[in-house]
């Protein structure tokens, strides 16, 4: 798994490519949220490249999905695939 994290001008973009567990989404967290913790206007998560999404990157997701809704941010989710947009529509994320 890759990931990396821009961030420019209240917008965060994050890539991420491969298997996405615990590992990673617990390395994902570390870097993103004291960004999403300043003053942000939206975040997009790139997700073309996701080959595989468990349960806590599952939980990043809506974790992050909350955060921005509480701040007036919005969050968006590009490329998603079908797999993966079925199981974040049942995990309740809003595309």
């Amino acid at each position: 798994m890759c990931y990396e994290i821009k961030n420019s001008d209240q917008h965060i973009d994050v890539l991420l490519t491969g298997i996405i567990s615990v590992q990673e989404a617990t390395s994902i967290r570390q870097k993103l949220f004291p960004l999403i913790q300043q003053r942000f206007h939206s975040l997009t998560f790139h997700l073309g490249t996701v080959t595989e999404l468990d349960s806590s990157g599952l939980g990043l997701l809506l974790a992050v999905q909350k955060i921005a809704m509480d701040c007036n941010a919005h969050v968006a989710f590009k490329d998603v695939n079908a797999q993966l947009k079925e199981r974040l529509n049942m995990a309740g994320i809003t595309l």
